[in-house]
């Protein structure tokens, strides 16, 4: 009609009486991939085995002092932030995350959208999670690669298979249309050591028969590693036993009381003997790492260290998952500065177990053993017991190379070697 739609209000410079059109995209042209959170990629790093979680660091924000940048094992991925005792542990807000690294490599960004431990914004996977030349394809492949008319015919050539480069894969919908299914390219084989391709629906069921390390899921389209080795279980631990005459007397005063009010618990208390608080776990495969073990913590008992380390238990229950009742040593500072050392020892050996680069330090007073027993202890921290226990000051001078699961002396686990501190 020659005049602008919006009149005087319209803030264009018009040289003309008809105002420029914009054209509008279509809905969702535009839209970006969704990226895996924060949360996702904690998981992983908690959970994968292949994974190290002491080698990642975690950039997060300040109030105060901006990005600060932490080790990953320093935080308590379990704990809720408002749930958090910052005295011995340490909790974080997701949203404040701005990114991991992986020796220094940042492999998911939140401000730039950099997501190489998924690959979900498209980027190819980067170390641990994937090798560097790995490309996440989605849609379609490049010319000469497979694309999604060869599917429909349910068969495959070797030859179009042959041209995936290693670990390329395309999830595509099967001809019924119903389940998405997922090819992969089965990397470490060659030709030589028999070299077997998946070609079409019809030939997934031979496929995991010959590979049985690949698992496709048909649900959403993922890779699983069905023949990952399992996760290694800990043989040996290190500790110092909480056996002076006020912890005995207090914990067998304790132990009256919750079991007046919590009968059901009474077969899972420890034997007093038995107490002990664990600084390290260990993963000791024969005589010859055991040997390693024992030198490196007699070696460590020569150590400098002013002044002693001497600790306190104060009587606030906690448990772990309602079947482990515990209280935490305090300070826990001297704990960790006394254990640091002795840590990095056994992690330079290839001895420490994984679960001992965030350790909780704790004093185990009772257990339920079964693996689907009840959550008895959940409730505890509304109990009203312990008033006017004291547990006294324990001097942190003695300790024991333990075997795990042994069978005790004089109540206590099979000690390989004891060290005094000096």
């Amino acid at each position: 009609m020659g005049k602008c739609h919006f009149g005087k209000r319209c803030r264009l410079a018009h040289r003309s009486l008809v105002c420029p059109l914009i054209p509008s995209s279509p809905a969702g042209m535009n839209k970006k991939p969704r990226m895996r959170t924060a949360d996702d990629v904690i998981s992983r790093i908690l959970w994968d085995p292949t994974v190290e979680a002491s080698e990642f660091m975690v950039g997060y924000l300040d109030r105060f002092l901006g990005v600060v940048e932490r080790p990953f094992c320093d935080f308590s991925w379990d704990t809720a932030p408002c749930d958090c005792d910052y005295s011995v542990e340490l909790a974080l807000p997701r949203h404040r995350i701005q990114y991991f690294s992986y020796r220094r490599h940042r492999v998911w960004d939140r401000n730039t959208r950099t997501d190489r431990v998924f690959g979900s914004t498209g980027q190819s996977l980067a170390p641990p999670f994937g090798e560097e030349e790995e490309v996440k394809v989605s849609g379609h492949l490049s010319s000469g690669h497979l694309s999604s008319g060869h599917l429909s015919s349910g068969q495959l050539s070797s030859g179009q298979l042959s041209s995936l480069p290693q670990g390329h894969r395309q999830t595509q919908h099967s001809p019924a249309g119903s389940l998405p299914f997922t090819l992969f390219y089965l990397s470490g084989v060659t030709k030589g050591a028999g070299e077997r391709w998946c070609s079409g629906v019809t030939t997934l069921s031979s496929c995991l028969s010959q590979r049985p390390q690949t698992v496709l899921d048909m649900g959403r389209g993922t890779q699983i590693h069905a023949g990952r080795p399992p996760k290694k279980k800990p043989t040996h631990f290190i500790s110092f036993r909480a056996n002076t005459p006020a912890v005995l007397s207090s914990f067998q005063q304790l132990q009256e009381e919750i079991t007046a009010l919590l009968p059901s618990s009474a077969p899972y208390w420890s034997p007093a003997s038995s107490l002990h608080v664990t600084l390290c776990l260990l993963v000791l495969r024969g005589p010859a790492e055991v040997a390693t073990a024992v030198e490196i913590l007699r070696q460590f008992a020569y150590w400098d260290r002013n002044p002693p380390v001497a600790v306190t238990f104060p009587v606030k229950l906690k448990h772990f998952n309602g079947k482990v009742l515990f209280l935490s040593p305090q300070p826990q500072l001297h704990l960790r500065q006394l254990n640091s050392g002795l840590q990095e020892a056994y992690r330079k050996e290839g001895l420490l177990h994984r679960a001992s680069f965030d350790p909780r330090y704790h004093l185990t007073l009772a257990k339920v053993k079964e693996q689907d027993g009840e959550r008895l202890f959940e409730g505890v921290g509304d109990l009203k017991v312990g008033k006017g226990l004291t547990f006294g000051r324990l001097p942190v001078n003695t300790l024991h190379l333990c075997v795990v699961g042994s069978p005790r002396v004089d109540g206590f686990y099979q000690s390989v070697c004891a060290v005094t501190l000096r």
